[in-house]
Formats: structure tokens, C-alpha cells, sequence
């Protein structure tokens, strides 16, 4: 199978939107009214929150589907890592494993991309615990404009459900609740309320959850709890744990199940027996996110990989009809150029043209279109293929209200008929003595610091050769006496840093080192 196959060739030419029946994504979303709607995002590292680039692009899209549906009663499964210094969107966890500690039962192939798996044992005197504390309101949230936003659905019952795959002898956990006054996490906490869980999943289940007693509810603080193994000689292997509300179930999360430097190919070759544990996280639609790392294979390989992850997906749960989004990753630099990176859009097209309930979404057209992200401009790149934070949340605020769009669910915060990138991320112009005139996104035009005219452009209509919108340096000569000297550079300093157009000498909106060069450029009488 191939783009070519289906009439499409590079990302220009491919539809925004493709599927044979788009109105699922509708009904998928509205559900989450009546229950919690967790959608699993396969992705390399611009998906793999919070400990890599994706701490922004998967909190920022969780954000917005907050803002579109309400808090969800869950969190995503916080996995077993330190994540004290960049938290998850919702917690923050601090993992101790006893040395030696034992190794787990189950093979990597068997565990999800992004998932790690450690073996707890005992006794449960705290040097081998795992540690979440809950941040209901994103108190430590790396967008700081929304700290204080109710994320999460809480209330009195609240519990964590902690992720544990089958041994053929397993030992058990112990769980103590707890509520600390910082939202970091405390090995030494008073223990509040505690109790055992089998270190086996139920039902002879290959992976599964148990689950704690409603966790203590802060009246000031935080909640943490704390798994620990508790036998001395049979460990439990334990996947993560999520916090969620027991007496209500309801909004939607993206579950993050990436891995940095990932490739398509890698989630059958490297995960494919998977599935067991992929089903036991209760995902209603998954988002397959690849693309960044596939630039150097034949379109027509990457369509037999891509397509062998739909039906890895799909076989997991049971169901050939598992609803998948596919999402086309953004521009990257370094390509050579017989790289088929422009057509793998087209091949998400074409495979959702051949399997019912996918949806394939060309966010490098998306892109291109709304950011003027390209060739010959990308300032959202920190690097040849990852992205800086402002251009992560930016590309979460196209997903997001692309979903929403195609599901027919207006995008909060935009008026009837007003698009998403009119009202969020407009375009414009900017211009300054040391900035030639550019069109391009406000976002983009704050991350560098340059002056912004919404909804200009850059045309010359007075033919003076220069661009309208771009204004002529100021004279350093800022107190007008006839000379440059340190009476000017004492008023200079004094709006050092501010945006006083009395100051700012190149009119770039910021009285910095540009002003001062200027100024000693000058120094002396004028002519």
C-alpha cells in the first residue's frame, strides 16, 4: 500500500481530515458525559510525558480537553519514575527500589512503550516504595497560567489503582495513605490509613489493577500515597498506579504510552506482545502519533508498519473495529532529499481509507497552514525535529481542536464561525531596526522576543521600499539636547527592560542590549 495507490502524493495535497466514517469520533467524545474516556497516545518523545520534551504537549492537550469536557475523574497511570522535578500533569512521584531488588517476570515485549516495570519486595519498611502525591488543581504545572485549574474531578472518594501484571509465585503490596503539606513527595509521612493488596492481578488476568481503600481527604494539603512490597522473598511486579475518583466516573485523558527516539516499526518489533497490558488500561480509542523518527524509509514501508500497528492495536483489545486516530507529526529539518517524510501523511490517508473507524489527521498541513511552519521558517524548533515548549502547546491547541472540529464539538473559548488559530494563535506582523519584516504566529513572535501588529502584513503600500508596519529607529538622543550621552543612557537604564517607547531606541518593544549598542554607536554630538 502506498499514498500513490490512493491519489495522494505529498502532505499539500492530502486532506486535513480522512476517514471512511469520521462521525465515531462524535460519539466517542459526548461519552464522556456519562463515563471517563481514556484515549492511549502511542508516540515517540514528543508524546512520552513528563520526563521529555512531551511534559507540555500531552499536559496542554490534557488541559484543553478539560476545558471542552470537565475534569476527568482520573489520572493518567503515573509511571515509576522520579518525576518530582518535572511532575505529570496531575502528580508528582518519587520512586525508592530496595537493592538488590528482584527482577521482574515480565519481558520487555510484553510491557507498553513508555511503561516501566519494577519488581516490589519486602518487608514494607519504606525502602522500597512508590510514592504520588495528587495535585488536584496543577499546583506544580510547567504552564504556569494554569496552575490552580480543577483538572481533575475530586471529592471524598478518591483511591489509586495500582497496575500489577502475573507471576507464577507472586508476594503482595502494602499501601499507606497520607496527606503531606507540599506536593512533593514525602518518604516520611504520617501514615493516615494503610492496608495489604495481592500482588496478582484478579480473575487470572495477565495484567490488571488493585485497589486501595478511599485515600485520606486533605483539608490543607495534598494526598499521597504509597505503594511498597511487602514480601521479603516474592516480589510483585508492578506497572504504575493512577489515582481516580471511585463515586464518579467521567471527562477525558490521554494516557501518554511513548518512548523517546521511537519509530513506528518499533511498537510491534519491540512491544508486540503487549497487548495483555494494553487491555488491561481500559482505552476507548488510541492516537498513533509516529512519524518524526520514520524520515528515512520508503513511504511504502512505513505504510506496511503503520498498518501493522493498527492491527496490533486492534488485536489487544479484541476488537477490529478499536476506534485509532492517526496523527501526522509536524515539519523537521535535516531530511535528505529522497526522504519520503512529505508522504507520510498521504500514507495515513491511505490507511485510513482501507480500515473503518480511523481517522487520519494531516497536522503538517495543519501546521504549515495556521503557524507558517516550513522550510523556510519554523520557530517552533528547538532542534532539527523537537519542538520548544510554546510551540509544544501550540501544536496541542491544532490537535485537540482539530478533534474537536472533525467530531462537530465546538472548540471552547471561539465565537460561532471563528476558527481555533484565529482566536488562540493569530498572525501577524513583526518588524524592528534589527528584524526585517515577518509575517508569522503571535505565540512565535513572544517566544523571541519581537514586537507583534496583529493581522498585519508585511506589504509596502506606500511604495517607500519599506513595509508598512515597520517603524524607523528612534534617535538615540533620547532627552533631544543634540548629544548622545550619559544623560540619555541614564534614562535608558531607567526603563531598562520595559517596552517605553521613549527607550526604545530600535522600536522592538523592549529596552534591552540592541537600545544600548545604539546609544555607544552614537556617543558624542549628533551631526
Amino acid at each position: 500500500m502506498t499514498a500513490a495507490s490512493f491519489g495522494y502524493d505529498r502532505y499539500p495535497q492530502v486532506p486535513v481530515v480522512t476517514s471512511q466514517d469520521p462521525a465515531f469520533l462524535r460519539s466517542l467524545l459526548v461519552g464522556s458525559s456519562t463515563g471517563i474516556v481514556r484515549i492511549g497516545v502511542f508516540g515517540d518523545s514528543q508524546e512520552a510525558s513528563p520526563d521529555t520534551w512531551g511534559r507540555h504537549y500531552l499536559m496542554e492537550a490534557n488541559a484543553l480537553l478539560v476545558e471542552a469536557f470537565g475534569p476527568a475523574s482520573e489520572t493518567v497511570v503515573l509511571q515509576q519514575n522520579w518525576w518530582d522535578t518535572e511532575p505529570n500533569w496531575l502528580a508528582a512521584t518519587h520512586n525508592l527500589v530496595r537493592t538488590p531488588g528482584g527482577q521482574p517476570q515480565i519481558p520487555p515485549v510484553a510491557v507498553p512503550p513508555g511503561m516501566l516495570v519494577v519488581a516490589r519486595t519486602g518487608p514494607a519498611d519504606g525502602l522500597d516504595a512508590f510514592h504520588a502525591v495528587l495535585m488536584t488543581k496543577a499546583e506544580r504545572c510547567v504552564v504556569t497560567e494554569r496552575i490552580g485549574t480543577p483538572w481533575f474531578l475530586d471529592g471524598p472518594q478518591v483511591v489509586a489503582d495500582v497496575l500489577v501484571s502475573r507471576r507464577s509465585v507472586a508476594g503482595s503490596l502494602q499501601w499507606r495513605g497520607a496527606v503531606v503539606d507540599s506536593t512533593r513527595p514525602d518518604h516520611g509521612a504520617a501514615v493516615l490509613v494503610q492496608g495489604g493488596l495481592p500482588g496478582q492481578p484478579p480473575a487470572g488476568a495477565s495484567a490488571g489493577w488493585v485497589t486501595t481503600a478511599t485515600l485520606p481527604q486533605p483539608g490543607a494539603g495534598w494526598r499521597q500515597v504509597s505503594i511498597l512490597g511487602a514480601d521479603p522473598v516474592h516480589p510483585v511486579d508492578v506497572l504504575g498506579v493512577r489515582f481516580r475518583n471511585a463515586a464518579q466516573s467521567r471527562g477525558v485523558v490521554m494516557q501518554p504510552l511513548a518512548l523517546g527516539g521511537a519509530a513506528i516499526g518499533d511498537l510491534v518489533t519491540r512491544h508486540g506482545a503487549s497487548g495483555p497490558v494494553i487491555a488491561s488500561l481500559g482505552l476507548h480509542a488510541a492516537i498513533i502519533h509516529f512519524g518524526a523518527n520514520d524520515g528515512y524509509q520508503p513511504a511504502a514501508d512505513w505504510a506496511q508498519k503503520l498498518q501493522k500497528a493498527v492491527d496490533l492495536i486492534r488485536w489487544a483489545h479484541g476488537d477490529p473495529l478499536f476506534p485509532i486516530l492517526i496523527v501526522s507529526d509536524s515539519h523537521r529539518r535535516e531530511l535528505p532529499p529522497w526522504s519520503d517524510y512529505d508522504r507520510l501523511p498521504g500514507v495515513a490517508a491511505a490507511v485510513a481509507l482501507s480500515n473503518p473507524q480511523v481517522i487520519a489527521f494531516n497536522m503538517r498541513r495543519v501546521h504549515e497552514d495556521a503557524f507558517l511552519w516550513g522550510d523556510a521558517q519554523n520557530l517552533g524548533l528547538a532542534d532539527a525535529v523537537h519542538h520548544k515548549p510554546h510551540a509544544q502547546r501550540m501544536m496541542a491547541r491544532a490537535t485537540v481542536s482539530t478533534m474537536l472540529e472533525t467530531a462537530g464539538i465546538p472548540v471552547p473559548g471561539c465565537a460561532p464561525g471563528q476558527s481555533w488559530s484565529d482566536r488562540y494563535h493569530p498572525l501577524g506582523g513583526s518588524c524592528s531596526v534589527s528584524w526585517p519584516c515577518t509575517v508569522l504566529v503571535e505565540a512565535d513572535a513572544d517566544s523571541i522576543g519581537r514586537p507583534f501588529v496583529p493581522g498585519a502584513d508585511c506589504s509596502d503600500a506606500d511604495g517607500d521600499g519599506r513595509a508598512d508596519i515597520c517603524n524607523e529607529a528612534a534617535s538615540p538622543d533620547i532627552n533631544g539636547d543634540g548629544t548622545v550621552d550619559g544623560s540619555d543612557l541614564g534614562i535608558m537604564f531607567s526603563y531598562w527592560g520595559g517596552s517605553d517607547a521613549i527607550a526604545d531606541i530600535t522600536r522592538d518593544g523592549t529596552v534591552n542590549g540592541e537600545d544600548l549598542g545604539l546609544i555607544l554607536i552614537f556617543w558624542g554630538p549628533l551631526p
